[in-house]
């Protein structure tokens, strides 16, 4: 091997480091948004999985559909869980009534759309 094919090699190698540091680290900033994402998903899921057996559901039925639902990467440790469902409804039913799954009826319940 000649001495500049050698150089190109090092810094072939150096900016792959760096490029996956920078992806890494991207990645772990991004986490609390993806996680807060992946669980409004998920909750939003089995929110209309429900209301799909049932007509209706009021908001303290979303708080106990929602209990306890846990969402994470698979590659990471960190997870996250709805510990208290009444706090974390009202976020839920804004998602749905956002991406126009559900609809509000005139007694206060919601309804799939």
């Amino acid at each position: 091997m000649t001495t500049p094919q050698i150089i190109i090699g090092v810094l072939a190698v150096a900016i792959i480091t760096a490029g996956l540091y920078i992806w890494g680290l991207r990645k772990s900033m991004m986490q609390q948004q993806d996680l807060n994402r992946q669980l409004l998903s998920a909750c939003g899921s089995r929110v209309v999985k429900a209301l799909k057996k049932q007509f209706a559901v009021t908001e303290a039925d979303v708080a106990k559909i929602i209990e306890g639902i846990t969402v994470g990467p698979a590659w990471s440790r960190n997870k996250i869980k709805v510990e208290d469902g009444k706090k974390f409804s009202p976020q839920v039913i804004a998602f749905l009534l956002d991406q126009l799954y559900i609809e509000k009826n005139k007694d206060g319940s919601y309804k799939l759309k």
